[in-house]
């Protein structure tokens, strides 16, 4: 395979890229990475809202996301709601106090999202996104 589709699919570079852009929110708002990557995707995933959605679409060790929701929890961040129908699911929102670190969140990850894409046309980046559909497809039927 070639060694850039290797590297892009590894996510490396991007992980570093987000974990420099994030460490003035971290300082800020005293949160670990997994907080504020759970606090990102729970303001984008609608009702794919438990610790099982975390862990599926994150990749995130169970234990991580326990101890990260706990937290969020506890400082207010996070609202716990039990499922209408399964009392073994939870249900977890963003807080009204914890919208101005979402809103900063985004912003940032927008402004970071469009240095990432400077230069790709809107054609290219539906391509792309037809291309990384088919391999997610893929990679979720071998696990």
């Amino acid at each position: 395979m070639d060694t850039q589709i290797d590297i892009i699919l590894q996510g490396g570079q991007f992980k570093k890229l987000l974990e420099e852009q994030s460490v003035e929110l971290r300082e800020k708002y005293d949160m670990k990475r997994a907080e504020l990557e759970i606090l990102y995707f729970l303001s984008k995933c609608g009702t794919h809202n438990t610790s099982t959605d975390i862990h599926h679409q994150l990749m995130m060790n169970r234990g991580h996301i326990s101890q990260a929701v706990d937290s969020l929890c506890r400082r207010n961040y996070l609202i716990a709601i039990p499922d209408k129908n399964d009392r073994r699911y939870i249900h977890y929102e963003i807080s009204d106090y914890a919208k101005d670190l979402v809103t900063e969140m985004t912003k940032r990850r927008e402004a970071m999202n469009g240095m990432i894409l400077k230069g790709v046309s809107e054609e290219e980046l539906k391509v792309f996104r037809e291309v990384l559909e088919k391999i997610r497809k893929n990679i979720n039927e071998l696990i």
